[in-house]
């Protein structure tokens, strides 16, 4: 069965043609199919619209309300929560996800693939806060990420069911989920697309999501590194400022006994006592922080288990 999830916000034009060109397009596949729609809080008609064409289409659609709007990445995970099917397809509802391309999705989706993902050319939008920070993010992912793929910002997506139950996914995350499955060990491949203009309405992109974006991006990249492990971080800090300063504390005192010269009133003595305190308290943070992890992190969290080979009991 295929669930497709379409989160959406004041996206009241765009509903019914979306929803005409998607059924369309699902039930040339010849396999049973869901769509849910999840309304962030819209403050046009876009609930009106969903509910008009749920009063006509129960069987396969399903509409999911949010108290206010709480954003993409809850959007995202209120339709993960509630999936009934076994291949989840995650599209924006602006109309520039074309549902045509689902089908090549699904053909690349073999048994050593979890996550296909669309690759867009020739993007539309913003070249200042659309193209080019989303340019910005792709080289980054690949870069610290390790993740070879072309377009991670991309919600036009095909995921295996036992991928998106490994996702938790807080404010943001929604731009960075290729990454989070990634570092779980989940398999990838990318399929071009063309991307369309959108329907109508206009891109609720702007300025403030380019700098949440790059803050999201380094709070993940440190949380791969060091979530489990905040020791291995902080002793790295810890033991450089210890190092430094004893270096500069053995070259003063040299210079005091060696060479007889008053040390007490130089800068570099001062800098020395700063970096040897900064260093024990880095280390103990550390510590602290080493002992919370932990106590809280729960060690089913580390690792993510794709199949038990047992012998079945009789």
């Amino acid at each position: 069965m295929l669930s497709v999830i379409i989160p959406v916000y004041n996206e009241e034009e765009n509903i019914k043609p979306l929803y005409s060109e998607l059924k369309k397009v699902l039930q040339t596949l010849g396999q049973n199919f869901e769509i849910i729609f999840i309304d962030d809080g819209s403050t046009d008609n876009t609930l009106s619209e969903l509910l008009f064409i749920f009063s006509k289409e129960q069987d396969n659609l399903r509409v999911i309300q949010l108290r206010r709007r709480f954003g993409k990445s809850a959007a995202l995970a209120a339709g993960f929560d509630s999936v009934k099917g076994d291949i989840i397809i995650t599209l924006d509802g602006d109309g520039q996800d074309n549902p045509n391309n689902i089908p090549l999705l699904l053909d690349a989706l073999s048994n050593d693939i979890d996550v296909v993902c669309s690759w867009r050319q020739k993007r539309h939008g913003s070249l200042l806060f659309k193209k080019i920070p989303s340019k910005i993010y792709n080289v980054l992912n690949r870069l610290f990420n390790r993740l070879d793929i072309h377009d991670n910002d991309s919600t036009l997506r095909v995921y295996r069911k036992e991928a998106i139950t490994e996702l938790t996914l807080l404010g943001g995350d929604h731009r960075y989920i290729p990454a989070i499955l990634y570092n779980k060990g989940f398999r990838f491949t990318e399929v071009k697309v063309i991307q369309r203009p959108r329907f109508s309405g206009k891109s609720k992109y702007g300025v403030k999501r380019i700098f949440a974006g790059l803050s999201d991006f380094f709070t993940l990249r440190f949380l791969f590194s060091y979530g489990q492990r905040p020791m291995r971080l902080f002793s790295k800090v810890g033991t450089l400022f210890l190092l430094t300063a004893l270096g500069s504390g053995i070259y003063l005192l040299i210079v005091k006994f060696a060479y007889g010269q008053d040390i007490g009133t130089r800068p570099l003595l001062l800098l020395t006592i700063l970096l040897g305190i900064s260093g024990f308290q880095f280390l103990f943070t550390g510590f602290l922080a080493e002992l919370i992890a932990r106590k809280y992190v729960d060690s089913s969290s580390l690792y993510s288990i794709k199949k038990v080979h047992e012998i079945e009991e009789n």
